[in-house]
């Protein structure tokens, strides 16, 4: 891990968290990866995703990416990622800043990632462009209550 990084455990509605804060920016998933020392699959991003005239929570491991088409048949809607100016406005934070934790996401549909099953514990956006939080997957979803759906390219890098 990085040593300018100051780490804490905090609580969020009763789910336990290991607050990680950087001297810099980690708003991608490599800069979260290259900061924290966990490496990509670990890191958790939360996306929001526009289905039809609804927005729904993506919560997906950092090595995944939404297949677009695959999501379309699932969900019976074309879908498309948000636009900066949509997540800011939807979910109250900037692209970089999303968390799983943002008291909105839970009155959204949020669909997680299978893949995230396969981890003990994640990493995942903090609400600042410096903040990551590391948290048991198992919290996470007694948190969120997703729907677990495989939208997901089967071969990304």
């Amino acid at each position: 891990m990085n040593s300018s990084v100051k780490t804490w455990r905090s609580s969020i509605e009763g789910i336990e968290v290991e607050v990680l804060e950087f001297t810099d920016t980690v708003e991608t998933v490599e800069k979260a990866s290259r900061l924290s020392g966990y490496p990509v699959s670990h890191i958790v991003k939360t996306l929001l995703l526009k289905a039809g005239r609804d927005y729904i929570v993506i919560v997906a491991r950092g090595d995944r990416k939404i297949d677009l088409e695959k999501a379309k048949q699932i969900l019976g809607t074309k879908t498309t990622l948000a636009t900066p100016r949509e997540v800011n406005t939807i979910l109250g934070v900037e692209v970089g800043a999303v968390t799983p934790f943002l008291p909105r996401i839970k009155s959204l549909r949020v669909i997680l990632d299978p893949a995230i099953l396969e981890y003990e514990y994640i990493v995942c956006g903090g609400g600042s462009l410096n903040r990551l939080y590391r948290v048991k997957t198992r919290d996470l979803l007694k948190y969120l209550n997703p729907e677990i759906i495989d939208i997901f390219m089967t071969h990304y890098k």
